[in-house]
């Protein structure tokens, strides 16, 4: 097989193009690549490749893959790459990817010295006794560390340098609640299944107001809200219990989001104790706590809307919940309950009947009309003479009035 070295101009039409591939046999090679570059840039710019034809676009790059003797795969990406002007010489490539390191081998030295000396701290911590030892203790050695960012100490701490002068090091170990209720679809089989979430009250000045906590049973849609200075420990750690004992119903599951009002050892501890199981959302699942969502919407944003309320006034905002607005929820306004269909397709299809309006109380006295459900001491007896006590517009026009009293109260 004999080997020519032969110089070659590009095509100045695509009919130069036709007429070498139909009389073409021979193999070719461009072996440096700055030279094949430049080939298929100056080839792509003398025949326009951007307004070709596809069938001639496809002649050009069976033609570039012949010359140049690489794959026509190849040619396309290099091909569309001079098109986009992006295609650069191999030495310009490597050149603007090298990067000049920083941080010297004594630097990390040094990192890993006083890192295991302080017993490992967090980056920030690190960060500061760095810049301590140059700007307050004069260390010279330290003037590249003490500028350095929290972020790169733990990019210096994974390099092999770094380790071969520690004898041990465990990274910053989040902390985690993930001990604390279980990931999982809510279940429902019967009443005492409730769905928490917290609705804030409004800010202003950067202050924050004060907190409404929801408690929603997902059977019956029973609702139970109370309203707290803050959603810390502090202002909650007395709370639960008495919540949870304003359900007439036996309660079996406390299902929240993962926010750290509920997921911590206080709840944990109270809902142990009364044997109620705790479970919280799983990730990206946004229906797992849907119906307590919905009213938050529906029911606290609707009557106390977004306004912002002195966290003072909590107190205030409870005895009206207490005394007018729980009882409301769940004697004197109608809720509406899914009826579910299964399609011939398999999809489950719901609807929201006009005969399956009821409040929350008629729904358990449905479900339950023996009252095997209600927690020892309850009768329906005792709830009868809450629902009979007032009409629902009776009752509806003595809340709005003591509403106003309180509107005017926190407006003083």
């Amino acid at each position: 097989m004999t080997t020519i070295k032969m110089k070659c101009s590009p095509p100045k039409s695509i009919n130069q193009v036709k007429d070498f591939l139909q009389v073409s046999n021979c193999i070719f090679s461009i072996k440096d690549k700055i030279e094949r570059n430049k080939f298929i840039k100056k080839t792509t710019w003398n025949l326009k490749y951007k307004y070709l034809t596809k069938k001639e676009k496809g002649l050009v790059i069976r033609y570039l893959a012949t010359i140049c003797g690489i794959s026509k795969v190849q040619t396309k990406r290099l091909v569309s790459k001079a098109v986009k002007g992006i295609l650069r010489d191999p030495k310009t490539t490597r050149n603007q990817t090298s990067f000049q390191k920083k941080y010297s081998q004594n630097d990390i030295h040094l990192l890993a010295q006083l890192d295991e000396a302080l017993n490992f701290p967090n980056g920030i911590a690190l960060q500061h006794h760095l810049h301590r030892m140059f700007n307050v203790y004069g260390d010279n050695r330290f003037e590249r560390l003490a500028n350095i960012s929290h972020g790169h100490i733990y990019n210096l701490r994974k390099t092999n340098i770094y380790r071969k002068f520690i004898i041990r090091y465990n990274g910053t170990k989040p902390t985690s609640n993930n001990e604390i209720g279980i990931r999982e679809k809510p279940n429902v089989l019967g009443p005492g299944y409730l769905r928490v979430d917290s609705v804030h009250g409004g800010e202003k000045d950067g202050q924050k107001g004060v907190y409404y906590i929801n408690l929603v049973d997902e059977l019956l849609q029973w609702e139970i809200v109370t309203c707290v200075e803050g959603i810390s420990e502090r202002y909650l750690k007395d709370v639960w219990e008495d919540l949870l004992e304003m359900f007439p119903f036996v309660i079996h599951q406390f299902h929240s989001d993962n926010g750290s009002e509920f997921i911590n050892k206080i709840v944990a501890d109270i809902l142990n104790r009364l044997m109620i199981r705790q479970s919280k959302s799983r990730p990206r699942r946004s229906n797992d706590n849907g119906l307590v969502e919905s009213k938050n919407g529906w029911v606290i944003r609707k009557h106390f809307g977004y306004m912002y309320v002195d966290s003072k006034n909590a107190p205030l905002i409870n005895d009206y919940l207490m005394m007018y607005f729980n009882n409301y929820l769940n004697y004197h306004r109608a809720c509406a309950f899914p009826s579910k269909e299964i399609l011939e397709n398999g999809k489950v299809k719901i609807s929201y009947r006009r005969k399956d309006y009821r409040t929350p109380y008629e729904k358990l006295k449905e479900v339950d009309p023996e009252g095997r459900c209600l927690r020892e001491g309850i009768t329906y007896d005792m709830l009868e003479s809450i629902h009979m006590k007032d009409t629902d517009l009776d009752y509806v026009m003595k809340m709005n009035e003591e509403y106003l009293k309180l509107r005017r109260q926190l407006a003083d």
